[in-house]
């Protein structure tokens, strides 16, 4: 800032509050980009596949779940497409509930899609079943159900806007005042 003069400085400033609040604007209004489908929740290789299983979110809350499905051979990394797919969990207080993964719900096609409605918190213990002509594997693993979250931390984004808005004006105001003195 050696040699600036003070109109540089102040325009300097302008650019960097700016600056500030166009990344602050865009933090909040972004959500978090999520390859092919979630979160990988487990990957394993049950002979002749090669299953990978996707969340919509990490953790997992009670209510309704996308669960994910990528099915490929053991030894190659291109998508089977004709497999049939079934979701098995069970809570650790009895609960069952199953489902078919298909791909017609997916969004990406090379997946097979299952939302699923879990209604407790808690551990379950999930199989895949996974069928292509006469060749069958299993896929075992647990999963954590987090308690559900405050109404007010689910809906912060929604809450955060009106504040950002009003501040992202006066902010505006305060530098067209500057701007005119």
């Amino acid at each position: 800032m050696i040699g600036m003069t003070k109109s540089d400085r102040r325009g300097l400033e302008d650019r960097l509050i700016l600056v500030v609040a166009i990344l602050t604007l865009l933090s909040v209004v972004t959500p978090i980009s999520q390859a092919d489908g979630g979160v990988v929740m487990c990957q394993r290789n049950s002979a002749p596949f090669a299953i990978t299983l996707f969340v919509n979110e990490m953790p997992l809350r009670p209510g309704p779940a996308d669960l994910s499905v990528l099915v490929e051979p053991t030894n190659e990394h291109s998508a089977i497409l004709d497999a049939q797919v079934f979701i098995e969990l069970e809570h650790q207080a009895g609960t069952i509930i199953r489902a078919e993964a298909t791909r017609s719900q997916a969004r990406n096609k090379l997946l097979y899609c299952s939302v699923i409605n879990l209604t407790k918190s808690g551990k379950w213990k999930m199989s895949l079943h996974v069928t292509r002509g006469e060749s069958k594997a299993e896929v075992f693993s647990d999963l954590l159900v987090a308690a559900p979250q405050p109404v007010l931390v689910s809906y912060w984004k929604l809450f955060a806007l009106p504040p950002i808005t009003i501040i992202l004006f006066l902010i505006n105001q305060w530098l067209r005042r500057r701007q005119f003195n």
